[in-house]
C-alpha cells in the first residue's frame, strides 16, 4: 500500500491518514473524505497546473454547488498543511486557471499487506462513473437493433450436487450477495448491486422464499468484519448467526457474445450447489434466471416463466439500482427516465423515479407519479404497493402534511404483507421519527427493538447508522432527549458505521452518518466540525435539498452554541428559502424559529457585550418574529419554546410582569406535554427573576422540585445563602455535583470555597449570578 512523504508529512491514500513529524513526536491530522480524495489527486500529478475543471470532473458529480465544494476542500486542505495562499509551499493556485502541486514527493514507500486468500485475491473495485445514457431517439434505435435478443437460450446447469429444497417459511430462506464482476471491463460494475438487486427482487416476486438483497446482506459482512468475497465457510457461519438457509454467491463473465452467470448456492447446513446460465443480456434475462433459480430451489413450487422485458430497459434500470445505492438519485435518476422511455408501463420503473423525484425535492412531479398509478395492478404485487405507500408516507412527511401518520401506518402495513426485509425496515423507520418527534420514546424504542430485529441478530451498524441520523435530527425542536439515548455508546458505532459506508461507497448514507457525528456531543468538537462541513458538501452534491437544510440548520445552531447569532443566521436564512422552495412546512416553521433564535440570540448578546445602543432593535424584531410564528400554527412543542424565549427577552427588557406571564404559559405548555428538561429552564428563568427582586424564599419556593439543571442548583445555593444558611448552600451544591458531574464547572468550585467561608464566619463578596439565558450555549438544545 503506498505512501507518500512530503515536507514533514505522510500521507497514505487508500486510509486518508495524514501525518506529521514534530520535535514533539508525530501527530495524526483528520481529513475529511474528499479532502483526502483532494490531496491524492494532487500527489498523483505532482507539477502539472490541474484546471478546476479537471478536479471537479475528477471528483465532484456534476451540481451547482460542486465549484464551492471544490474551493471549501482547497482551504481545508491548506488548513491541515499549514500552508498560505499567499505565500505557498504546497499548493499554488493560479487565478482563473487552476491549482499546482509544488512540494517535492519522496518515492512512494510500500506497506507491507498479509497476502491475500485464494477467494479474496479479487480485489472489490470500486465504482466508476458510468457513462450517461445514449440520447432519446438513440435509445430507441437500440431497441429496435436489440429486439431479437428478447427469445433467449435456454440456460445451462451444472450442478453438483441436488439437495433438498430450501425452506419456505418466511422465518428462513436465501441471503443474495452482490455479484462479483469478473469481465474485466470497469462499465460492468453495475452488476455488482444493480443487477443483484434485480434478482433479488424478482426471486422474492416470483417465488415462495425469503430473499436478503445484496446490500444488506454486504453491510451483514462488514459488520463481522468479513473482506468481500468471502470464504464459504465464513459464509456459512453468517448463515447461521442470521438464521438464514442459503446464500447466493454468484459472478458475471464474458464467453463468445454471451454473459455468464456462474453461482454456487451454499448451504448453512455444508451443502453447496453450483451451476451456470448464460445469455446475450443477463439484465433482460433476470425473470428467465430468477425462474430457473426458484425451480432448482424449490422445485415443488412450479410457476410459469415470466415475460421478458426489453434488454436495454432493464439493463438501464439496473444501472440505475446501482447508482442509487452509490453515487444517490441525482446520478440514478437519468437512468430511471431512459428505462421508464423504453418501457413506459413498468410500474417499479416509475417508483423508482418517484422515490428520486422525492429525493431530489420534486415533489410535485413525484405526487402525480405515485397518485396516478394504477391501483389495481399496483396491489397485485405487495412489494409494489408497499414501496408506493412508502414514498407517499415520506413525501408527506417532509411536506409537513397533517396525515404524514394515517399514510405511515398504512406503509407499515404495506410492507409487512409483502415481507420485503428493505421496504419493512425503511417503513419502520419512518414511522420511528414520527414517535420521536413527538416525543413518545417508549414507542421509538419498541420500534428501534422491532428494526433490529429485522435486521438480524446481534449487528445492525448500518441501522445504527441510520438510526443516529433520526435521533439528532435538528427538525427535533426543543430541549428534551430520549433518556435512553445514548451519544457516548453511540460515537463508537458511528465511526465503524462510516468506515463501512465508505467501503460500500454508498455517498447518502455516508452524508447522513457524517450529520449523525456532528450532532454528538460525545464526540470531540474539531471532528464534529470537519464531519459537519462534510455532511453539508455532500447533500450539496447529491442534490438532495431537504437533507441539506436539516444540515444546515444543526450548522447555525452549532455557531449559536458560542453566541455567534450573526454567523448562524446565514445558515438558518438557506435553510428557510430551501424549504420555501420545496413547500417543506414543518422545516419552513423550524427555519423561521431557529431564524428568530439568532436574532434574539445578538441581541442578549449586545446587551452582554455593553452595546445597549442597538440591543432594543435586535430584541423588539426577535419578539416580532416570535409572535408571527404563534399565528402560523406551530406546534405545542415550539409554542413552549417561544413562551421561554419570550420570557427571556422581556427579563432583558426589565419587563417583569410581562416575562413572568410568558414563563407561566411555558410552564403549562411544559406540563401538559411532560417536558421535564423544558420546565427546569422555566423555573430557573423565575428563579433568576426572584433573585434579581431580593425574593430569596420565592426562588426556596421552586427549588422544591429536585434540580436537574445547572443554573437551578446555583441559584436555589445563592438564595439558601442570602437568607443565611450557607451550609445548606453548600449542601446544595454538593447534591448537584454527586448527581450530575458532567454539569459540573470550575467555577462552581469557586462558589463552594466562599460558601465555605461564610460558614466559617469569615466575610465574602459574591458577584451576581449569571443570567438565565446564557446558559444555552452550554446545553444540548436539540
Amino acid at each position: 500500500m503506498a505512501c507518500f512523504q512530503f515536507a514533514a508529512f505522510t500521507f497514505d491514500p487508500e486510509t486518508g491518514q495524514l501525518c506529521q513529524q514534530t520535535s514533539a513526536g508525530q501527530t495524526d491530522i483528520h481529513l475529511r473524505h474528499k479532502v483526502s480524495q483532494l490531496l491524492t489527486y494532487l500527489l498523483t500529478h505532482p507539477d502539472q497546473l490541474i484546471s478546476k475543471d479537471t478536479l471537479l470532473d475528477a471528483l465532484w458529480e456534476h451540481s451547482e454547488y460542486r465549484e464551492n465544494s471544490l474551493t471549501q476542500s482547497i482551504r481545508e486542505l491548506r488548513k491541515a498543511l499549514g500552508d498560505s495562499a499567499q505565500n505557498p509551499q504546497f499548493i499554488r493556485t493560479y487565478p482563473q486557471r487552476g491549482y499546482q502541486w509544488i512540494c517535492p514527493i519522496s518515492e512512494p514507500r510500500r506497506q507491507d499487506v498479509p497476502s491475500p486468500t485464494r477467494q479474496e485475491a479479487r480485489p472489490e473495485k470500486r465504482t466508476r462513473q458510468i457513462s450517461r445514457p445514449v440520447l432519446l431517439s438513440g435509445l430507441f434505435t437500440l431497441l429496435v437493433l436489440i429486439s431479437g435478443l428478447w427469445l433467449m437460450q435456454r440456460p445451462v446447469f451444472l450442478t453438483a450436487q441436488n439437495p433438498p429444497p430450501l425452506n419456505a417459511h418466511r422465518s428462513t430462506g436465501l441471503v443474495v450477495f452482490p455479484l462479483i464482476n469478473d469481465t474485466g471491463k470497469a462499465e460492468y460494475d453495475w452488476v455488482q448491486l444493480g443487477l443483484a438487486d434485480m434478482l433479488s427482487v424478482q426471486l422474492n416476486q416470483n417465488g415462495p422464499l425469503s430473499v436478503i438483497p445484496p446490500a444488506l446482506a454486504k453491510a451483514w459482512l462488514l459488520d463481522a468484519e468479513l473482506s468481500w468475497p468471502a470464504l464459504p465457510a465464513q459464509i456459512r457461519t453468517l448463515l447461521k448467526q442470521r438464521g438464514y438457509e442459503a446464500a447466493l454467491f454468484a459472478s458475471v463473465r464474458l464467453h463468445n457474445k454471451q454473459q455468464v452467470l456462474t453461482f454456487q448456492v451454499i448451504y448453512a447446513d455444508g451443502r453447496t450447489q453450483q451451476g451456470s446460465m448464460s445469455y446475450p443480456q443477463l439484465a433482460s434475462a433476470m425473470h428467465s434466471v430468477s425462474h430457473q433459480l426458484n425451480r432448482l430451489l424449490s422445485p415443488g413450487d412450479i410457476r410459469p416463466e415470466p415475460q421478458q422485458a426489453p434488454a436495454i430497459a432493464v439493463q438501464t434500470l439496473a444501472q440505475g439500482r446501482s447508482l442509487l445505492q452509490t453515487q444517490g438519485a441525482q446520478a440514478a435518476r437519468k437512468y430511471f427516465e431512459a428505462a421508464h422511455i423504453l418501457e413506459p408501463e413498468s410500474l417499479w420503473t416509475q417508483i423508482q423515479l418517484a422515490g428520486t423525484e422525492v429525493l431530489l425535492g420534486q415533489w410535485p412531479q413525484a405526487t402525480l407519479r405515485l397518485q396516478t398509478l394504477p391501483e389495481a395492478l399496483v396491489r397485485k404485487e405487495p412489494a409494489l404497493y408497499a414501496a408506493q405507500r412508502y414514498w407517499l408516507a415520506e413525501l408527506s412527511y417532509r411536506q409537513g402534511d397533517s396525515d404524514a401518520a394515517t399514510l405511515t401506518d398504512e406503509a407499515v402495513r404495506a410492507a409487512d404483507q409483502s415481507s420485503d426485509p428493505q421496504m419493512r425496515i425503511m417503513a419502520y423507520q419512518l414511522q420511528a421519527q414520527l414517535a420521536w418527534n413527538e416525543m413518545d420514546w417508549e414507542t421509538h424504542n419498541q420500534l428501534t427493538q422491532h428494526i433490529t430485529a429485522l435486521l438480524g441478530k446481534g449487528q445492525a451498524l448500518r441501522q445504527d447508522a441510520d438510526q443516529q441520523f433520526y435521533l439528532g435530527r435538528p427538525a427535533s425542536v426543543g430541549l428534551e432527549r430520549s433518556p435512553d439515548n445514548d451519544l457516548a455508546a453511540n460515537k463508537e458505532r458511528l465511526f465503524k458505521a462510516l468506515n463501512f459506508y465508505r467501503q460500500l461507497a454508498d455517498q447518502p448514507r455516508q452524508a447522513a452518518t457524517l450529520l449523525a457525528i456532528a450532532q454528538n456531543d460525545q464526540i470531540e468538537p474539531p471532528i464534529r466540525e470537519s464531519s459537519l462541513s462534510e455532511a453539508i458538501a455532500m447533500y450539496r452534491d447529491l442534490g438532495q435539498p431537504y437533507e441539506l437544510a436539516l444540515a444546515l440548520i444543526y450548522q447555525g445552531f452549532y455557531l449559536m452554541q458560542s453566541h455567534q447569532g450573526r454567523a448562524a443566521d446565514t445558515f438558518f436564512t438557506e435553510a428557510r428559502a430551501l424549504a420555501e422552495q420545496l413547500g417543506a412546512r414543518r422545516l419552513l416553521l423550524d427555519s423561521e424559529f431557529y431564524q428568530a433564535f439568532a436574532t434574539m440570540d445578538q441581541g442578549l448578546d449586545l446587551q452582554w457585550l455593553g452595546k445597549h445602543g442597538q440591543q432594543p432593535q435586535q430584541l423588539a424584531r426577535a419578539e416580532r418574529a416570535f409572535s408571527q410564528l404563534l399565528t402560523k400554527g406551530v406546534s405545542p412543542l415550539l409554542q413552549a419554546n417561544i413562551a421561554l424565549f419570550q420570557g427571556w427577552i422581556a427579563t432583558d427588557q426589565h419587563q417583569i410582569s410581562l416575562a413572568m406571564e410568558h414563563l407561566d404559559r411555558a410552564g403549562h405548555l411544559a406540563q401538559s406535554l411532560n417536558l421535564p428538561l423544558t420546565q427546569s429552564y422555566i423555573r430557573y428563568s423565575k428563579m433568576r427573576i426572584h433573585l434579581e427582586q431580593g425574593n430569596y424564599a420565592a426562588v426556596i419556593a421552586l427549588s422544591s422540585v429536585t434540580p436537574i439543571t445547572r443554573l437551578e442548583a446555583i441559584y436555589t445555593a445563592r438564595a439558601h445563602y442570602e437568607l443565611g444558611h450557607p451550609e445548606r448552600a453548600l449542601t446544595t451544591l454538593a447534591q448537584f455535583q454527586s448527581d450530575f458531574p458532567e454539569q459540573w464547572q470550575p467555577e462552581d468550585e469557586q462558589r463552594q470555597q466562599h460558601y465555605q467561608q461564610a460558614l466559617q464566619g469569615r466575610s465574602i463578596v459574591l458577584s451576581a449570578e449569571p443570567k438565565a439565558h446564557l446558559v444555552y450555549c452550554e446545553s444540548g438544545w436539540l
